[in-house]
């Protein structure tokens, strides 16, 4: 069964509702081709709207990637914690937990309780400041710009949050090889 090393934190029916999130999340992201800009919006919508113009198809592919990679330790039998590794598999995660959330209130009339879970799952929950939305201060000064904590700033959402905890390398290429400039083609 999916996430069975959280079966003591989640109920059967809160397991299977996570798996089935995942496979309408990859329902939504398959029909998304490199070229077609259009249909992003299927991913992007459950992504926090302040950067709802940065969702590039090459980003849709990432986080798919990340929400693949999120999917794969909640399958494993021991469980590994936290779960993400970077901001966009937290992201990920929080995805999943709501749509299961929304699966088991449609389908099943049940109030989804996932709180010992994410208690143990996320590292912390500063992402979620992502989705709200910002005070408009007009023209941002670079030079003066303080930048967000624990890789919230949209150019690091795939950057491991420890560099022990790797993530996917075409979601993010090792430190190396990110320092000498190799990366060629992503």
């Amino acid at each position: 069964m999916f996430a069975e090393a959280w079966k003591n934190e989640l109920p059967e029916n809160h397991l299977i509702a996570l798996d089935i999130a995942y496979s309408d999340f990859l329902d939504s992201y398959f029909h998304i081709s490199p070229t077609d800009a259009g249909n992003v919006e299927q991913i992007s919508d459950w992504l926090p709207t302040r950067h709802k113009d940065r969702y590039t198809s090459l980003f849709c592919h990432r986080f798919i990637i990340c929400m693949s990679s999120v999917a794969e330790r909640l399958a494993q039998t021991d469980r590994i914690t936290p779960i993400p590794r970077c901001t966009a598999e937290a992201l990920a995660l929080h995805i999943l937990i709501q749509q299961a959330s929304t699966l088991l209130k449609d389908v099943r009339n049940t109030v989804a309780d996932f709180s010992k879970f994410s208690d143990m799952a996320f590292r912390d929950t500063d992402f979620l400041d992502l989705y709200k939305t910002p005070k408009d201060t007009g023209r941002v000064n670079l030079d003066t710009k303080i930048s967000l904590p624990n890789n919230l700033e949209f150019n690091d959402w795939f950057i491991p949050f420890d560099r022990d905890s790797r993530v996917n390398p075409f979601v993010y290429e090792d430190w190396e090889t990110e320092r000498a400039g190799l990366n060629f083609f992503r």
